[in-house]
């Protein structure tokens, strides 16, 4: 068992665009993975595995994930179709070869759907670390009922560094 940063992503449309076109769906699935990985990498993250169109990485702080997802941010916004929303939550993993378990695991997997398009949504484990620095800025989305989850779980969204706000709070 370890602390880490645990960090979902999940493409926007992906579903759609596999019903249209499922060459087109599966080129950008691996254009993420060519762009993406060498980002991870750059901020020591581990790639762990690939969930059809969405990705579970891990990182040794909540600064370097955040730091990580605001550039993959960015390099996505330049690339068509591949409009990401990711997630953040700081909690205690149980860490196999190629995997991580735990309640922490299903925290961050479940707030990745109030990010918004193209933005990250943090669990409240990762706020304190924000704070600390005037260049983040982030607003509350609410306390919504994470499936599976039995405690309560602030939800926020970074707003800075041109990320979008969400629509509306949960």
């Amino acid at each position: 068992r370890r602390l880490a940063a645990i960090v979902f992503t999940d493409i926007a449309g992906f579903t759609e665009l596999t019903s249209k076109n499922e060459d087109d769906a599966l080129e950008l699935v691996e254009y993420q993975r060519n762009i993406l990985r060498p980002i991870v990498e750059k901020y020591q993250g581990t790639w762990l595995k690939e969930m059809g169109d969405g990705l579970l990485l891990i990182f040794g702080t909540a600064i370097s994930a955040v730091h990580c997802c605001i550039e993959i941010q960015k390099i996505s916004k330049r690339v068509e179709g591949l409009n990401l929303r990711i997630s953040i939550h700081v909690g205690e993993v149980l860490e196999t070869e190629n995997d991580v378990y735990g309640d922490d695991v299903n925290i961050a997997s479940r707030i990745e759907k109030y990010s918004p398009i193209g933005g990250i949504a943090i669990s409240e484990s990762v706020q304190p670390s924000l704070q600390r620095t005037p260049e983040y800025e982030t607003v509350f989305i609410g306390n919504p009922k994470l499936k599976g989850v039995s405690r309560d779980i602030k939800v926020f969204a970074i707003i800075s560094h041109n990320l979008p706000k969400p629509a509306s709070k949960h």
